[in-house]
């Protein structure tokens, strides 16, 4: 089974490194959403060296919608407030700052007309540990008031239900990425928040656009949205792999639908031929220093069970505690299951 492991700052270290291939991680994924190319070739090389045929997985941030960047500060909202979330565009044309008058202002990484007509139901942040209620829209943004504060910065991840992410092609992220992956001929590329079969089409064609001498890299499929779930028979036909993103279909969905959608996922593909990969939500006690409970140790019992080919450790490697640990214990859980 494959074990993937995220590269972060927990594990930047060759001695790290070198104990997690030892431990059973046989495919290392570089997320473009964080980190910087500088830090994606320096951790490419390293991991070249320790071992040549190491599987490389370039992760798109896709259409995944987060805090735009052009947010030049950090601050913390408090429950009760209103605040606007606004598209990039208007953000930088409206001149606005951390304040307007008395309303706070939040830019996103998309432009302003996609937030209009939408039939959006809720905003929430950070894994659904922030949320806000939606009050109205229009010009302006969207308007909400603050159900769960907390601390806002650039970069943060913001799932808004009931959002169409159909207006959303390739991000400049996007090509930035899949233009190091071809470079450098890596083993897996994954796009995020696949809703649809048209989501993987523009990456191959924007993979068959650069200069690849016919190198064509396994596509997976980040699976993340009920609608994505929905059409995953057509997408599955497209793909080599399709990744369950759990962290996002929690805040996108519900918590309470998450396991229904991980069993829709084995039930409709039964007879697929590529990898089935489940992502985030492994092992994040694990994460923090402390041991493993009983429910993530059932969850990964049955995701074996069900047939997953592997899983994916994203916080758990990445920045957690115990890295080398979290592997070593994911190893013996899978050969143990799988017995």
């Amino acid at each position: 089974m494959r074990i993937v492991a995220t590269i972060g700052p927990s594990i930047k270290e060759r001695w790290v490194l070198q104990e997690l291939i030892s431990s059973g991680v046989s495919t290392f994924r570089f997320n473009f959403s964080h980190g910087s190319i500088e830090e994606f070739d320096e951790g490419y090389k390293l991991l070249k060296e320790l071992k040549e045929d190491i599987h490389i997985m370039v992760d798109l941030p896709g259409r995944k919608i987060r805090i735009s960047d052009k947010l030049p500060y950090i601050y913390k909202i408090y429950n009760g407030e209103e605040i606007i979330f606004c598209g990039e565009d208007t953000y930088i044309n409206e001149g606005y700052s951390i304040k307007k008058g008395k309303m706070r202002v939040i830019p996103l990484n998309i432009k302003n007309k996609i937030l209009r007509n939408e039939k959006m139901k809720s905003i929430s942040m950070k894994d659904d540990t922030m949320r806000f209620d939606i009050l109205y829209t229009d010009d302006k943004g969207i308007h909400v008031r603050v159900k769960k504060g907390g601390i806002v910065r650039a970069g943060k991840g913001c799932n808004i239900k009931g959002f169409s992410r159909n207006n959303i092609g390739l991000s400049l992220k996007d090509k930035t990425a899949i233009a190091w992956g071809v470079k450098n001929k890596v083993d897996i590329i994954c796009q995020s928040f696949v809703e649809c079969v048209s989501d993987i089409c523009r990456v191959k064609d924007f993979i068959r656009e650069q200069e690849s001498n016919g190198y064509m890299p396994t596509i997976w499929a980040k699976v993340e949205t009920p609608k994505g779930i929905d059409d995953i028979v057509s997408i599955s036909k497209d793909v080599g792999g399709i990744l369950i993103g759990r962290g996002d279909l929690v805040p996108e969905g519900s918590i309470i639908d998450v396991p229904i959608y991980q069993n829709m996922v084995f039930e409709k593909l039964k007879d697929y031929d590529g990898e089935i990969i489940i992502g985030t939500h492994i092992l994040n006690s694990m994460k923090r220093g402390k041991t493993a409970d009983l429910a993530e140790v059932d969850s990964i019992y049955n995701s074996i069970a069900k047939g997953a080919d592997g899983f994916l450790l994203s916080g758990e490697t990445s920045i957690g505690k115990a890295p080398i640990k979290t592997v070593k214990f994911l190893s013996k859980l899978i050969e143990r299951y799988k017995e």
